[in-house]
This record gives structure tokens, C-alpha cells and sequence, in this order.
């Protein structure tokens, strides 16, 4: 949801790749979300799309106190610069790539 909020809409693959997640637990989570009405896919096909919708910014904004304080606290656990290290690392990290062999996976 933070990233549909911050960089706006984006489909699936493009959701899961930036966060370094299977697409298809993704895909699933995002129907969850869909039927709660957080968020939307305003056309109806496979790759559309995927928009936050009024409620998940409602959800987002009475989340973001308690999530600074989450990232505060890591913060001054663990330090500065190893949390932004952290962050800097798994932004490195490649887009997921699919296990290979035969059949269904999650």
C-alpha cells in the first residue's frame, strides 16, 4: 500500500519486483485488499493497474505515526547507519526470480 501511495499506480509484477516478492502471494494479497476496498484496478484484466484507493489512504495516514515511531525505535537500537545500510542492501537486491523446476509454488 506505502508503495502504491508513494510512487502511484503499478501492476503486479512491477509491485512485487519493487519489493522483492513472489507475484504470485502478491497478486493474491492485492485481491484481499481489493475486497476490503483499499485498493482498485480500474480496468479488469491481468495487467492492469493497481490504484489505493480513498480508504487505503485513510488506512496509511493513521498508520504513519506508529510506523515513524517503529523505524525511530530501530533506529536508535541498532543504529543509524545500520538501518540505512540495511535499506541500501535490499534496494540492491535483484528483482525476484523464479525458482526453477516444475509445478506450483509460493
Amino acid at each position: 500500500m506505502l508503495t502504491l501511495w508513494e510512487e502511484g499506480p503499478a501492476g503486479t509484477f512491477a509491485l512485487a519486483r519493487r519489493l522483492r516478492l513472489d507475484p504470485g502471494p502478491t497478486g493474491r494479497s492485492l485481491a484481499r485488499l481489493e475486497g476490503r476496498g483499499v485498493v482498485s484496478r480500474p480496468q479488469r484484466w491481468r495487467f492492469s493497474a493497481w490504484v489505493l484507493e480513498p480508504a487505503g489512504t485513510m488506512h496509511l495516514e493513521l498508520l504513519e505515526p506508529i510506523w515513524h515511531a517503529v523505524d525511530e525505535t530501530l533506529r536508535s537500537e541498532f543504529g543509524r547507519a545500520l538501518v540505512t545500510a540495511l535499506v541500501r542492501e535490499v534496494d540492491r537486491l535483484p528483482a525476484w526470480v523464479p525458482r526453477e523446476g516444475r509445478g506450483w509454488f509460493d
